[in-house]
């Protein structure tokens, strides 16, 4: 770590943590605006999994053309359980589902983009610190 922040390294450290932030940022909300504008529908839960200390949910849900697709798609809401109805945001090219999400996803981007938010705060304020000038002694 630095010796102290207006140092040449805590001036770099402050820089690169406020680039880093600021990019999470902005992919976090492009991705939720991303998830915005795909299709949705309504689905069912077939089958509640458990990886480790994470839960995936498998859903089945109609497609336009009628067929029914089955996902395992994470789950970062509330429990779901088999027989539950889901919104399934999908997105469809050439026919094909090439990405799907439970719609309660958003609570994700939520919190994900609060907390790069806080640090993209907090480092602006450090970048801010380290950069300004010293103050002259009299």
């Amino acid at each position: 770590m630095a010796k102290s922040l207006k140092s040449r390294a805590g001036r770099v450290v402050a820089g690169v943590v406020l680039v880093g932030a600021v990019s999470g940022l902005v992919f976090v909300i492009r991705s939720s605006a991303e998830q915005r504008s795909w299709a949705s529908t309504e689905g069912t839960v077939v089958e509640r999994l458990r990886s480790g200390k994470s839960f995936s949910v498998k859903v089945e849900y109609p497609l336009p053309d009628g067929t029914e697709q089955v996902a395992t798609l994470s789950e970062n809401g509330p429990a779901r359980h088999p027989g539950d109805h889901v919104t399934v945001r999908y997105d469809l090219r050439d026919g094909h589902v090439v990405d799907a999400a439970l719609a309660d996803n958003d609570q994700a981007h939520w919190v994900a983009g609060g907390m790069l938010g806080v640090l993209a705060l907090g480092s602006l304020f450090a970048t801010l610190l380290a950069w300004a000038p010293t103050p002259k002694p009299e």
